[in-house]
């Protein structure tokens, strides 16, 4: 080899190694905790400053503390002292696992269970004076444009082909785009919890209070839940009804419902079908929470399917897939809450 060539490769090797190392000093590993109604949930990942995008998830966990439970059998809708110090230790063994990671930053997002709790931003001071990580208590729009992020970062999709459906404890929204390109999000204010609980004081007229798990269900329950679902699907605004007609768009399941509970029960088929979820639920009746697997989710598994089945049916959708990012994967790119850690 010339001294010519020899010098030209090396030259082209000096710029690749710059190249990489320029990237790889763009890359920042972030840890952000979203804080639900079923207690927080963590994700550790990779992030390029330069894109704005998750290059590596390289650590997901749920810590369940069942805050929707201590809000809704409170008189006061307080969150009990006993759940209060149940969510900080999660919190903290959160905390401690991103560390481990040894994370440029930490924040932490809460939703519904903060918002509705009359101590709800008392406790997410306590959990920041006790943590020195920051909590933003956010709105049901924020908390909308935030799982949108996360689902358009991992899909080939455009934004207004898009409409992320998420089903919480407390609330359940609908995410697309206006005509205009800002974000459009509908909040409905039955979510998960408050929908098993309808299914527990008003069908099998039992006292919530004493029963957590509506299992097992008979099959007059299930019918009568199902149609419930599809009446408040109905209050989902016309801008969602008519995107789900086209046929261009893409309807996603995101959060933790449909990221562990019905992608589960849909035994991990992805996209899955309106037929699919249709057996799922025909399946449930007679079933214990031991039947559905046992485990800390179990007693809302069945409740969660039967409502997102009526919303399928009451809206006429019939395929969609499942996202498993929740609001912490939207947190990990929303600038905001990283100026603090500049």
């Amino acid at each position: 080899m010339n001294n010519k060539m020899t010098k030209f490769f090396f030259g082209l090797f000096l710029l690749l190694s710059f190249t990489l190392l320029a990237k790889t000093q763009n890359t920042v590993i972030r840890a952000a905790i979203d804080i639900g109604m079923g207690g927080p949930k963590l994700q550790i990942a990779e992030v390029d400053l330069t894109t704005h995008k998750i290059v590596k998830m390289l650590h997901t966990q749920r810590y369940f503390v069942n805050f929707y439970e201590s809000i809704s059998q409170s008189d006061d809708h307080q969150l009990c002292p006993e759940i209060r110090a149940q969510g900080l230790r999660a919190f903290k063994e959160a905390v401690g696992m991103a560390h481990s990671f040894k994370v440029d930053g930490i924040v932490a997002i809460a939703t519904a269970a903060f918002r509705s709790a009359t101590n709800g931003i008392e406790f997410a001071h306590e959990i920041q004076k006790e943590t020195g990580v920051k909590v933003y208590v956010i709105d049901q729009n924020l908390e909308g444009e935030l799982a949108f992020q996360a689902v358009l970062a991992r899909m080939d999709v455009q934004a207004d082909d898009l409409i992320v459906w998420d089903i919480g404890g407390g609330s359940i929204q609908f995410i697309g785009t206006a005509f205009d390109g800002s974000y459009f999000v509908d909040c409905g204010k039955e979510g998960a919890g408050i929908f098993k609980d309808f299914i527990i004081e008003n069908i099998q007229q039992r006292n919530v209070k004493e029963f957590l798990s509506p299992n097992p269900m008979s099959a007059e329950d299930i019918t009568q839940a199902t149609l419930y679902a599809q009446n408040l699907s109905q209050h989902v605004d016309e801008i969602f009804k008519n995107k789900i007609k086209c046929s261009t768009t893409t309807i996603v399941g995101a959060g933790s419902v449909f990221g562990y509970g019905i992608a589960s029960m849909v035994s991990g088929k992805n996209p899955f079908s309106i037929h699919d979820l249709t057996q799922v639920v025909q399946d449930l009746i007679g079933k214990t929470d031991a039947d559905l697997g046992g485990g800390e989710f179990a007693f809302c598994e069945g409740s969660n399917s039967i409502l997102a089945l009526g919303f399928m049916q009451g809206l006429g959708i019939q395929q969609m897939h499942i996202i498993n990012v929740n609001n912490a994967d939207g947190a990990m790119i929303y600038a905001p809450f990283w100026k603090q850690h500049k």
